[in-house]
């Protein structure tokens, strides 16, 4: 039987917080030569105002800054201008808005464009003692390798469960994992299961009371980066 966390709380499933606010969170890297370029993108015929602010892994935040949107206009922040290199300067991203966005993610490796990818959908607010998870692909099959990220977007501590399933439906791994305010983890999943022709599956990520954020690294012939915000 799968372990189910219970967290006392009692919201409403949507995209919308208490304070009428929008929160979008992805991933960022400013290790290992990385960098990213967030397009923000205003969904109405209105101005917009957004606060974008970002953590490293242990949930410092090394940089924070406010703007407003033209309605339906756009600008963007190059993280690399204002968040220096170092080796702790990943994890969480979060953008605050008063309007729904979308979001045009560009991760770049060593000054070269190596993936595209979009944000339109917000961090959710979860119904009390109901579980939702987080789905995605993981490979260590020929040159693929697989690196895991779990955010906390959220200025309060948070608990989720993490299973590791081969192709085969077999548990490979599984933790429950508890995150400080905006504390992120990472997982290489080529350190802990090398390769192998059968070594690909599911990763689950169990939530109950507040919503984390994941987003999935593939290596292998590039770098691709893929943020998992489709809920279920």
């Amino acid at each position: 039987m799968r372990k189910i966390l219970i967290l006392a709380v009692t919201l409403a499933l949507g995209g919308v917080l208490a304070c009428g606010q929008y929160l979008y969170a992805f991933y960022y890297d400013r290790s290992g030569g990385q960098d990213l370029e967030i397009n923000l993108l205003n969904t109405l015929p209105q101005p917009a105002q957004v606060r974008v602010s970002v953590y490293d892994a242990y949930g410092v935040r090394l940089w924070t800054r406010s703007q407003a949107l033209a309605p339906y206009g756009g600008a963007f922040v190059q993280l690399g201008r204002y968040v220096p290199a170092g080796d702790a300067h990943w994890g969480v991203a979060a953008v605050d808005s008063d309007a729904p966005l979308v979001l045009g993610l560009e991760y770049l490796l060593d000054g070269d464009l190596v993936a595209v990818d979009h944000i339109g959908q917000s961090v959710p607010e979860l119904v009390a003692s109901v579980s939702y998870w987080l789905g995605a692909y993981w490979t260590q099959v020929g040159e693929a390798s697989t690196g895991l990220i779990v955010m906390n977007p959220w200025d309060e501590t948070v608990a989720c469960y993490l299973t590791v399933y081969r192709q085969d439906g077999e548990i490979l791994y599984e933790e429950e994992l508890w995150l400080g305010p905006y504390e992120s983890t990472y997982y290489d999943f080529a350190g802990a299961f090398g390769h192998g022709p059968y070594l690909w599956g599911l990763v689950d990520v169990e939530m109950v009371g507040k919503a984390v954020v994941a987003a999935v690294e593939y290596y292998g012939r590039g770098l691709v980066v893929d943020n998992i915000t489709q809920y279920y």
